[in-house]
């Protein structure tokens, strides 16, 4: 594979940086799981207009899933990645990457966790990870990569240091290797192993890509938030690592598009052309590194520590020893704290009017209560559309007691359902449509809104009539 040199993993809404700095990126790495909609009846629906316009993007494309992990034992999700192999050929990608992490539970009552979350780092663990990589390896028409991620969990002595976990998965399953030394540096940061233990262990030939990115502290623990530019500290890390990887073809910018606004692109083109001065061209070997001898046999299976995790991460109850055990890091408050801020800003981009009602009815503590109550009974959803229809039934069933909430909920839900399908729908309220999406729309509460029976006809305003 050639070197495709610096750039910038691209969502939605960093549209200005793109237009801005688009002279300085070398390659433009997509996150596909962000044009994909999931419909009511199951189905995915994919913007396809959206995807014709990263045609128009500068440099080579990469593409880097998040949805669809295989750090577990449940095996990645088949249709999702046949459309991820279909969008690998239509760009013309060189390879494929994806998280070596969970985010589903397996068994009879199998459920999302919200969050890509650390895998059983065993030998048993290492045999589930190589089955999840190679099932989505063998299918995609190019090669594929996998992301060490962020684990916030205190080190266990029962299982394998991270890089050591990586490495054997890596070289199993033979795959390539992602190194985001954000995620590797708050690791550090956080308690887990050194960067430079981690470095030592991993077979750094297999590393064909870099990520960076900002974060900040919270709670105690360094965040890998995506929230800005990389620190000085990650870039003199970058600064010692970049030439010790001889494989590496890629060096991406990470930053989420709530972030954006904050960035002005002459600071991200110094970034890139800075990060192009520290990559040298590589011509040495890495070293074979030793590996350290396994843990002790025995312990927790996979499936077990999935389940275990994942429910508490979801906010149930301990109940079985190892759930005990786990309960007691203080991680785990964390972890339930950034799902439920993932799920809420789910809702708040897709219910937007009725998020807006909610809050300037019942105030922000009293929509984080009604938000936790449903997360105690609903586990997450991987798509946001699927989250807020949802939402929507259990605003229904618990009818909380909010003006015009029937009347905006059916007006949000229809909107979102014409995006999801480009298909006019007709809906009936019991309050002038106009006037509850104008005052919301300007964050303004609708007082004493006209009443009566109002048919509006919804149409998708991004297709051409």
């Amino acid at each position: 594979m050639r070197r495709l040199g610096v750039g910038l993993t691209y969502v939605r809404g960093l549209e200005r940086l793109l237009e801005e700095c688009g002279d300085r990126l070398d390659v433009v790495e997509i996150e596909p799981q962000t044009f994909w909609r999931s419909r009511p009846d199951g189905t995915v629906a994919t913007d396809d207009e959206a995807l014709r316009r990263l045609a128009d993007l500068p440099g080579a494309r990469l593409l880097h899933s998040i949805g669809n992990p295989v750090g577990g034992s449940v095996l990645p999700d088949a249709e999702h990645t046949r459309l991820l192999g279909e969008l690998a050929e239509q760009l013309a990608v060189p390879w494929v990457s994806e998280h070596l992490a969970f985010n589903r539970v397996g068994g009879a009552e199998g459920f999302r966790t919200g969050f890509m979350l650390p895998p059983r780092q065993t030998p048993a663990g290492v045999r589930r990870s190589v089955r999840s990589v190679r099932a989505m390896a063998e299918a995609l028409p190019v090669p594929f990569a996998v992301e060490l991620g962020t684990n916030y969990l205190r080190p266990r002595a029962d299982e394998l240091g991270d890089g050591a976990f990586a490495a054997r998965v890596a070289e199993q399953a033979d795959c390539g290797l992602l190194l985001d030394l954000h995620n590797v540096l708050a690791n550090e940061r956080n308690g887990r192993c050194t960067v430079d233990e981690l470095l030592a262990e991993l077979p750094l030939d297999r590393v064909w890509e870099v990520h960076l990115a900002g974060g900040f502290e919270h709670r105690g623990y360094w965040l890998d938030a995506h929230s800005g530019l990389p620190d000085e500290d990650l870039i003199r890390l970058a600064e010692r690592v970049l030439p010790r990887l001889p494989a590496l073809r890629a060096v991406l910018f990470e930053v989420t598009a709530s972030a954006a606004p904050g960035l002005e692109a002459g600071a991200v083109r110094e970034l890139t052309d800075r990060l192009r001065e520290l990559w040298p061209v590589v011509t040495a070997a890495a070293p074979v590194p030793l590996r350290p001898p396994d843990p002790v046999a025995g312990g927790a299976a996979p499936e077990e520590w999935e389940a275990a995790l994942g429910g508490l991460a979801v906010g149930r109850e301990p109940r079985t020893a190892l759930e005990r055990e786990l309960a007691a890091d203080p991680a785990i408050d964390l972890l339930r704290e950034l799902i439920l801020e993932f799920r809420a800003g789910a809702l708040a981009g897709t219910l937007v009017h009725t998020v807006r009602l909610l809050l300037l009815t019942l105030g922000e503590a009293g929509v984080r209560e009604l938000i936790a109550g449903y997360a105690r009974q609903r586990t997450p959803e991987l798509f946001a559309t699927d989250e807020a229809f949802a939402f929507a039934e259990h605003l229904r069933r618990t009818c909380p007691v909010v003006p015009l909430l029937p009347d905006v909920l059916e007006l949000d839900l229809g909107l979102m359902l014409v995006r999801l399908d480009g298909e006019p729908r007709t809906v009936t309220v019991g309050t002038d449509p106009t006037v509850l999406l104008t005052e919301l729309g300007a964050g303004r509460l609708p007082v004493a809104p006209p009443r009566g029976s109002y048919r509006l006809r919804l149409v998708d305003d991004r297709v051409v009539a």
